[in-house]
C-alpha cells in the first residue's frame, strides 16, 4: 500500500491561526511539541523558510484520505493564507511503496525521476528548477547515487535536493521537494498521485531511459510539455496513474507553458 504525507508551506497565517481555523473548519489539527512528531491528525508547525506563516503537515494518508487536502487548502485560503516563491509543497511517500526489492526499486526510481526532470519540470514553476532548497542533481550525480543504492552503499546527507533521500533514515519516506507552494488541493493530490505513479512504474522494473519518446536526461530547464505528456501517457498505460489525473496534469503542463 502506498502512503502519503503532505507539507503545505504558506504565508499570511501564523501557526496558531492555522491551527485554529482548521479546527474551526472541522479538520482535527494539533500544535505538537516537536515538529516531526507523528500524529493521526493534521499539524500546524513553524517553518524557518517562511517569514510570516506556517507549515501545515498531514498525518500519514492512504489514497482514500487524500481528498482531505481539498478541505485543508480551502480553509487556509479563506483565512488569508497565500503562497509565493519562498513556499513549497512537499510530498512524502512511505518506503513500503518500494516493495520487497527495495534497493533495486529505489535505484530505478532515482534514475527515472532525475532523467525525466525536463518532463516533470513542465508541471512546476520555472523558479523551482533553480532553487537551492530543491536542487536538481545532474546526470552523473544521480547515476552515482542510483548505483550505490543498488549495491547497498548509499547514505544520504543533503536533504535540500529535488528528491530528498535523507528522509528515509529520518522518517521512513522519500520526499519530493520540487513543487512550488500551492493552496489548490486538487493540484496537490494530482501531483502526489503522479509521484506515486513514478514509484509504481519503477517497482515494475521499467527503465524510462530506454523510451526514446521521453528524451531522457534532457536539460531540466527546457520544461518540455511534449515529453511530459508522453511520460503521463506511459504511466497511464502501465496502470500506474489514473487516466483522468493524467489528463488533468497534461492540461496543467500546457497552462504553465503559456
Amino acid at each position: 500500500m502506498v502512503t502519503f504525507g503532505m507539507e503545505f508551506e504558506v504565508q499570511g497565517v501564523s501557526v496558531r491561526k492555522a491551527h485554529q481555523v482548521l479546527n474551526d473548519g472541522g479538520i482535527a489539527c494539533e500544535l505538537p511539541n516537536a515538529q516531526h512528531e507523528t500524529s493521526e491528525n493534521w499539524k500546524a508547525v513553524y517553518d524557518g523558510s517562511v517569514s510570516n506563516g506556517a507549515e501545515v503537515v498531514s498525518p500519514i494518508l492512504t489514497e482514500s484520505r487524500l481528498n482531505e487536502a481539498v478541505a485543508v487548502t480551502k480553509i487556509l485560503k479563506t483565512a488569508g493564507a497565500r503562497v509565493d516563491t519562498a513556499t513549497g509543497f512537499h510530498v512524502h511517500i512511505g518506503s513500503n511503496a518500494f516493495g520487497d526489492r527495495f534497493n533495486s526499486s529505489l535505484s530505478q526510481f532515482v534514475l527515472n525521476y532525475y532523467s525525466m526532470q525536463h518532463a516533470i519540470g513542465a508541471l512546476v514553476a520555472p523558479s523551482r528548477l533553480r532553487n537551492n532548497f530543491c536542487k536538481v542533481l545532474p546526470q552523473h550525480e544521480a547515476e552515482d547515487i542510483a548505483s550505490r543504492i543498488h549495491d547497498g552503499r548509499y547514505e544520504a546527507e543533503n536533504r535540500y535536493t529535488s528528491l530528498n533521500l535523507a528522509s528515509l533514515q529520518r522518517h521512513g519516506t522519500v520526499e519530493i521537494r520540487l513543487h512550488q507552494g500551492t493552496l489548490n488541493g486538487v493540484k496537490a493530490i494530482a501531483w502526489s498521485q503522479f509521484i506515486a505513479g513514478l514509484i509504481k512504474i519503477s517497482v515494475q522494473g521499467v527503465n524510462l531511459n530506454l523510451n526514446d519518446a521521453l528524451n531522457a536526461w534532457a536539460e531540466p530547464r527546457l520544461r518540455d510539455s511534449d515529453s511530459c505528456a508522453n511520460l503521463l501517457d506511459t504511466l497511464v498505460n502501465f496502470n500506474c496513474l489514473n487516466a483522468s489525473t493524467g489528463d488533468y496534469l497534461k492540461n496543467r503542463a500546457r497552462t504553465l507553458q503559456g
